[in-house]
């Protein structure tokens, strides 16, 4: 059986190197530290999602087809963890504009979005994930940025462009010039226009303009209370003659003036008079990488030149000393310069130099400062969330030391080497990349022509090669686009190997991830060394490890949908033979069952879709009302900052060219035959109203309301929950809760500081604060918000304001009604199947209508026989163009497969 997981013990002398199965002495420090990554390993398996697109940008009125591909491990399994997953498009202002709820069915689901034709124009992102998934960092779930246009409610298109200045009070003043044109390209000028800057939903700055002849809009407006317009959004409302007014709603991204530069030591940090390799990232405007060039330099004397490679990424290596200021000069491009003090380098310490470039193996060097070298026994573990791929002891008895690790043992993807000391504290940290080759899955492609005439039948044969396992059935979904139309190619885009290898493994935005799998070369295996020299060590994963301290699971792997809850009496107590009934108006279903002594109930196995109201009643063993229903209610997954926000667009109509005109053709023609309906636009109609900030008396140094999220003191009151650490398990973007303690995901080894009306309190203090008397929860984890809080905000921070006498309770009728309650959970999505005309009669291939689809066929399920053979056909459209066919998928042994390939159709 394939990638069966083991531990392995290397024995190091200075004589021999000595390979055996690591025995079970629990006295061993190294042995009690692989077993507890193992228990890690079991008990938290890690999933991943990836979502094959038909597409890489859409227009209002389109479907977006997607086939959701969950996987666990390294190997990449189909994953049996979870059997429900989400799925959801979210604007770029954060807010979940379509969710969907999928079945996983022995790790595969299959689902679309149909946009409607009124969605406003703009980026939007596809988010991925499974509840089991919600317990780690939000890291591993899947997010795509991509453009979505809109001819069909405007037919404008504007071009910004954004610049920044100051004023003599030093106050930054953006200037803004923005270009109104119709799909033809042609300037349309002279129309009424309101704006408004919005950052966050909060209103900063509104008028009156006009678009002059020209089609030209100039704007300036000014920063106010501190707030940073650049990193909010311009609302156009454009007069549309007697039609309702035409939105227009643009990031404002200020043109790329900003420029910064990282280095990443190999090791973790440089050491005196030992040989390091420096990694370094440069980044301008927005966060995409730079082109640079520049040196290091100490005491006037210039030490090492360097430039960057792809991404602005890139390396250099130094031999520094302690006592020695080390100074990078980097220039850009554009001419800015940039002067920073690379890390002191420490005067002692451990060191790993890993060289990834030997075919059969990946060697690693061990370097100790002589003056700590006391033969004591070090560790080289290789793992990835936990799975052990190889371990290594030796005692340290001179200043370097070599290990060799056979690559045909590291599994493809991202592994962790870490260095660990006799008390098996990490010392050092280095991530790699790895690509086995039995871990890819050839795929074959034939069609059987290779130019095709229109509403022509086409032939595909699909089959699966040099695999040496038994068996080569596996699951694949296919797209075939006209790339005349969708000019850009599957190749950039990401793919089931940048996803389920790179981006789940890694932390931060990677630009262009699709780059590092077009093609295996020396030069990309050099870039993507440089993209492992940016992951910094995780400390806290490995003191939790060494500790035996599991995280507290908040979020369960879900098998079925179900409704379930507790029975209790006023003062709490459970209650046994309580009657519970639910039922379903809309569906004219009723179900009832009895509690248990613990007062619990459970109606599991419930298969409905879309949102389906339920009321919920229950009556005690003597059939009265005076009981109270707390259901298990599972809180959303809030919306985090968009982490691939360098890659949103800002005018996304015009960075769709000719596709949106195209696009438009093929809507009408829908629409002409009855194929598609038009949504009617009503007038707007504004309604004002002064929405309370529940924060508004708050301690917070930062001013009321600044913080990562604001928890609303009436949200958690009707949660039913007695204390407030329950009430806030699971609804903190970023927060896990162990034994009633909140620690941030970003430094998980130190519990968040609690600060209730304006007391510093021990972190175990939420467990004596009343929910009742809560008016706001503020969430403080990023430097910007923690840093004025010094020390005290290193972990995080929470912040309690309790109520005041001008904010009474936001009461329920739920409250007043005993023994009944209502619950609207989300059902499962009602999947739709993606139309694929037939032409094979006279009729059908001389019909009236035009086809001109840009997406030419989509089928998310196709299953290859035992010989790996799959058959599939389809029909071209009636635009000429070269057609583009990208298959991806898994085979059940974890096998990864993608392919492309092209037609002609003249």
């Amino acid at each position: 059986m394939r990638k069966q997981l083991f531990f392995l013990l290397l024995l190091i002398s200075p004589s021999c190197l000595l390979l055996a199965q690591q025995k079970t002495d629990t006295s061993d420090a190294l042995n009690g530290m692989l077993a507890n990554l193992k228990k890690y390993q079991q008990q938290y398996p890690q999933e991943k999602v990836y979502l094959h697109m038909d597409k890489p940008y859409y227009v209002a009125g389109e479907d977006i087809w997607f086939k959701a591909y969950v996987t666990v491990s390294q190997f990449n399994f189909l994953s049996a963890v979870s059997k429900i997953m989400y799925v959801e498009l979210i604007n770029n202002s954060n807010e979940i504009v379509q969710s969907r709820r999928l079945p996983v069915i022995s790790g595969l689901a299959v689902g679309d979005f149909k946009l409607p034709d009124t969605l406003a124009e703009g980026s939007y992102r596809v988010r991925a994930y499974t509840n089991w998934m919600r317990n780690f960092d939000d890291d591993f779930f899947f997010d795509k940025t991509f453009v979505i246009g809109n001819s069909m409610s405007d037919g404008l298109i504007t071009s910004s462009e954004f610049t920044l200045s100051k004023n003599e009070k030093e106050q930054e003043i953006v200037h803004s010039i923005i270009k109104l044109k119709d799909l033809n390209g042609e300037p349309v000028g002279e129309r009424q226009v309101n704006y408004e800057i919005k950052l966050d939903a909060k209103s900063t700055a509104k008028g009156k303009a006009k678009f002059d002849e020209t089609g030209t809009l100039n704007l300036d407006f000014a920063s106010k209370d501190g707030v940073d317009v650049r990193k909010g959004f311009l609302t156009l409302h454009i007069e549309n003659m007697d039609r309702p007014p035409i939105v227009k709603r643009i990031p404002i991204q200020v043109a790329a003036t900003a420029h910064a530069v990282q280095f990443y030591p190999e090791s973790g940090a440089l050491l005196s008079n030992i040989f390091s390799k420096v990694g370094f990232k440069a980044t301008q405007g927005e966060g995409k990488g730079a082109k640079v060039t520049g040196y290091v330099e100490s005491e006037g004397e210039r030490i090492v030149d360097f430039s960057s490679d792809h991404a602005g990424m890139g390396n250099f290596s130094l031999a520094a000393t302690a006592d020695r200021e080390y100074i990078a000069v980097v220039e850009f491009e554009d001419g800015e310069q940039i002067k920073t003090n690379l890390p002191a380098p420490l005067k002692e310490g451990f060191g790993l130099a890993v060289n990834n470039a030997v075919e059969d193996a990946v060697w690693i060097q061990v370097a100790a400062s002589p003056s700590i070298i006391k033969g004591q026994q070090i560790s080289v573990i290789a793992q990835t969330n936990g799975q052990v791929f190889y371990a290594a002891k030796s005692k340290l008895e001179k200043s370097d030391l070599t290990v060799s690790i056979p690559r045909k043992s590291i599994p493809s993807g991202v592994v962790k080497i870490s260095l660990l000391d006799e008390q098996m504290d990490l010392v050092a940290d280095r991530a790699i990349f790895n690509i086995n080759p039995e871990d890819i899955l050839p795929l074959q492609l034939e069609a059987n022509k290779q130019s095709y005439t229109r509403r022509e039948k086409v032939d595909l044969k699909i089959k699966a090669t040099g695999i040496n396992d038994s068996t080569r059935v596996g699951t694949f979904s296919i797209a075939v686009t006209n790339m005349d139309k969708v000019p850009d190619s599957a190749k950039k885009e990401i793919s089931i190997l940048s996803t389920l290898l790179l981006s789940t493994d890694t932390k931060g935005y990677i630009e262009r991830p699709g780059y590092y799998f077009e093609e295996e070369n020396a030069a990309i295996k050099r870039q993507m060394d440089n993209l492992m020299l940016t992951q910094l060590p995780d400390q806290s994963f490995w003191q939790n490890i060494k500790d035996d301290n599991l995280p507290e699971l908040s979020y369960k792997s879900e098998k079925e949908i179900r409704i379930s809850g507790t029975i209790t009496k006023s003062n709490g107590d459970p209650v046994d033979k309580a009657k519970v009934t639910v039922i379903s108006p809309q569906n004219a279903s009723v179900m009832d069952t009895l509690t248990g002594p613990d007062g619990r109930f459970n109606f599991d196995k419930i298969i409905f879709y879309d949102s389906t109201n339920f009321v919920v009643q229950a009556r005690d063993a003597r059939g009265r009302k005076n009981v109270e229903i707390k259901l298990d209610e599972v809180p959303k997954q809030q919306v985090s900052q968009n982490r691939n926000s360098p890659d949103v667009t800002v005018d996304a109509n015009q960075s769709l060219g000719s596709y949106l005109e195209d696009t438009d053709k093929s809507l009408e023609e829908l629409q002409k035959y009855g194929f598609l309906e038009r949504s009617i636009v009503l007038e707007e109609v504004e309604v004002r109203d002064k929405k309370e900030n529940p924060a508004k008396y708050s301690a917070n140094l930062n001013g009321p309301g600044r913080a990562d999220q604001i928890i609303s003191g009436d949200e958690v009151f009707f949660n039913g929950c007695p204390t407030l650490d329950v009430c806030l398990n699971g609804r903190l973007v970023g927060v896990i809760f162990r034994n009633g303690i909140p620690y941030s995901m970003r430094s998980q080894n130190q519990p968040m500081q609690i600060i209730l009306d304006g007391m510093y309190m021990d972190a175990s203090a939420l467990n004596i604060i009343n929910p009742f008397d809560v008016a706001s929860v503020e969430v403080l984890r990023t430097i910007g918000n923690t840093a004025i809080y010094g020390m005290y905000g290193s972990g995080g921070v929470l912040i309690i304001t309790t109520r005041r006498g001008d904010q009474p309770r936001n009461f329920s009728r739920e409250l007043f009604t005993p023994g009944i309650t209502t619950f609207s959970p989300q059902g499962f999505y009602e999947i739709r199947e993606f139309y694929s005309p037939d032409y094979s009669t006279p009729e059908a291939e001389n019909g009236d209508m035009s086809d001109l689809r840009s997406t030419i066929y989509w089928k998310p399920d196709i299953v290859t026989n035992e010989n790996g053979e799959a058959a599939i056909s389809f029909y071209t459209a009636d635009e000429p163009g070269m057609y583009q066919i990208v298959v991806e998928g898994l085979d059940t042994e974890g096998h990864i497969g993608r392919v492309i390939r092209y037609i002609r159709v003249e």
